[in-house]
């Protein structure tokens, strides 16, 4: 596989629904740590509504796909969790209109963009305690290992957001509803870079070999 055909993001969509179906109880607990312990249950609202909207309206292309996702996440998720989601996916959105494949550098680009639009939604910057904690390293690994081809450099990208997630154990959370927590969030990780490294296990998982 050397691009990300459009039936592998309607496949990976799927998949998406699933896993966070799976880990919905085991991320509210992230959750309810530094925050009000809806995060998995947020998260799997947005899924459903996303994939309940690729039904009823069949994409024709990848950046529908992720508008479909995004306007799921902006109209159906309350919090900061649906903004920032929202605007991940609407921007990719933005990145791939009228596209039917990606490479794996067309993928991290239109990744690099979306990276930007949350950190600028959200006022938010690495080394704060946020998802930004994740997608930050995963599109930096993504760039490093493009050679490897998809599955190989989104499994990178995995372990890289994987490592993004723990780094956020030692924060102090400067934005989000963990913020006034202050020190008592310090040995937890953020829950919204736990979703982010759920998204690329799940999206390496659904590459064939």
């Amino acid at each position: 596989m050397k691009r990300l055909e459009f039936d592998y993001w309607l496949a990976a969509f799927g998949a998406l629904k699933r896993a966070f179906a799976g880990a919905e109880e085991g991320l509210c607990a992230y959750d309810g740590a530094v925050g009000d312990g809806d995060h998995g249950t947020s998260m799997l609202l947005g899924f459903s509504e996303a994939e309940r909207a690729i039904a009823e309206r069949p994409p024709a292309d990848i950046g529908e796909l992720f508008q479909s996702a995004g306007v799921a996440f902006m109209g159906n998720v309350g919090g900061v969790t649906g903004v920032v989601f929202g605007t991940l996916f609407l921007s990719l959105a933005d990145a791939t209109a009228g596209v039917g494949a990606l490479t794996v550098r067309e993928l991290r680009n239109a990744l690099a963009d979306a990276l930007d639009a949350v950190k600028a939604r959200g006022k938010v910057r690495e080394g704060q305690k946020s998802m930004v904690d994740a997608l930050a390293p995963a599109v930096r690994a993504l760039e490093q290992a493009e050679a490897e081809g998809p599955r190989g450099a989104l499994g990178a990208a995995a372990r890289a957001a994987h490592d993004g997630v723990e780094a956020t154990r030692a924060m102090q959370a400067a934005v989000g509803r963990a913020r006034y927590q202050g020190a008592k969030a310090v040995g937890h990780v953020d829950p919204g870079a736990v979703s982010v490294a759920l998204i690329f296990d799940t999206l390496a998982e659904s590459c064939s070999p």
